[in-house]
């Protein structure tokens, strides 16, 4: 049961973070388009064929939303594009158009953990990621292997008995390991499956919660071997750590020690407690000295608590800055994206009244006014009006 539960979370855990990061890549795929490098010049559209047969080049196509007649824009993708960064400018060399042509689709780039070798401050994403896996898998390792200890202390006296006809520690420790592998293999592979199935069944419920999103495309379930085959990895080391824990301790267990089997829950120094006495009696005082006994186990249990909540409360903080980046990002991005500014000083805009002969213009798309943040005091007899009007209380 230690074994299904821990394969269980380390395959939800690993599901929902493959997911999520494809979702992430589908988006920038549909908002920003496919494509990992961009040239933009005054190219001719034979040159394309000049492109494709650069050597690493899978695709080439010309933007026909971006070009013009002056300009000819071609989006290129690469079959190894961890090396667009290095295979642009030499495409760009090759054409004879500067390295300032040159642009990067660094979102989408960003999204598979490729960043510019110029960047001082790269994305620590799949760092963060495998601090949070290894953060989890400590967490079980505590918790679990207390199930493990005391499997393998119910057989101490059995394995006395092999100890004192010659079976040596390490044979010990070989046994106890191979038997929980054994009695681990069946859990580890279906709590892998079924954490598959509760990932699905999280993606659906996040369809169907977030389905009112304006602009939102729907999440479709995707899983890769390799995830699976880490998460196998990752559920086999974790059981058999926790498995290796006690059987360690108990292979340095003397013959006789193990044959007399005093156990482990006995306190080096008996104490008597006078305040649980008084308040619940003998009774109180029984399970005083039994909680002492068992301080270690404890002390466990505690700190795998406390690794469980910090490794949740990480994953919140992450998705809780992941959205917050992307809106201040988006707005870094976009609250310049215009082609030509004109600013009219000491104008209104009311006053403003060529909106009209700026979108008769040719290629014209938008006329845009861009606001300043501005405090006003209104009288609290116009307020009242206004509310009256409005409706409003």
């Amino acid at each position: 049961m230690a074994a299904f539960i821990s394969a269980l979370f380390l395959s939800l855990l690993c599901g929902l973070f493959y997911n999520f990061w494809n979702y992430e890549i589908e988006s920038v795929v549909l908002e920003e388009g496919n494509w990992q490098g961009r040239i933009s010049g005054a190219l001719e559209e034979d040159e394309l064929s000049e492109i494709e047969n650069f050597a690493n080049v899978k695709t080439a196509a010309i933007n026909e939303d971006l070009s013009d007649e002056q300009t000819l824009v071609v989006d290129i993708c690469f079959d190894d594009m961890r090396a667009v960064y290095q295979d642009m400018p030499l495409i760009a060399q090759q054409l004879g158009v500067p390295e300032t042509s040159v642009s990067y689709h660094e979102s989408l780039l960003s999204s598979y953990f490729i960043n510019d070798p110029q960047n001082s401050n790269p994305p620590l994403l799949m760092a963060f990621y495998l601090f949070v896996l290894l953060l989890v898998s400590v967490s079980l390792i505590l918790i679990i292997h207390n199930s493990f200890a005391v499997s393998m202390n119910a057989r101490v006296h059995q394995f006395g008995i092999f100890s004192s006809i010659g079976a040596t520690p390490g044979q010990i420790r070989t046994c106890l390991l191979q038997e929980a592998a054994m009695l681990c293999v069946l859990p580890i592979l279906l709590g892998s499956f079924v954490g598959i199935a509760l990932t699905f069944g999280a993606i659906q419920a996040v369809n169907i919660l977030a389905d009112g999103i304006v602009g939102r495309h729907e999440a479709a379930f995707t899983y890769h071997p390799l995830v699976f085959a880490v998460t196998i990895l990752t559920s086999f080391l974790t059981v058999l750590i926790s498995a290796w824990l006690p059987a360690r301790k108990l292979s340095k267990i003397t013959p006789l020690e193990a044959i007399k089997n005093t156990g482990e829950l006995q306190l080096k120094r008996r104490k008597k407690s006078r305040i649980l006495a008084l308040l619940f009696g003998t009774e109180g005082e029984l399970a005083g000295n039994a909680l002492k006994a068992q301080k270690k186990s404890l002390r466990t249990a505690t700190l795998s608590l406390t690794l469980s909540f910090l490794g949740f409360a990480l994953m919140l903080s992450f998705f809780t800055l992941s959205g917050i980046s992307t809106n201040h990002t988006y707005f870094e991005r976009y609250q310049d994206a215009w082609d030509v500014m004109a600013t009219l000083e000491d104008t209104k805009i009311e006053d403003f009244s060529h909106t009209e002969e700026i979108h008769a213009l040719t290629d014209t798309d938008s006329v845009i006014y861009q606001k300043a943040i501005a405090v006003c005091s209104v009288p609290s007899g116009r307020c009242q009006r206004r509310s009256k009007k409005s409706g409003r209380p």
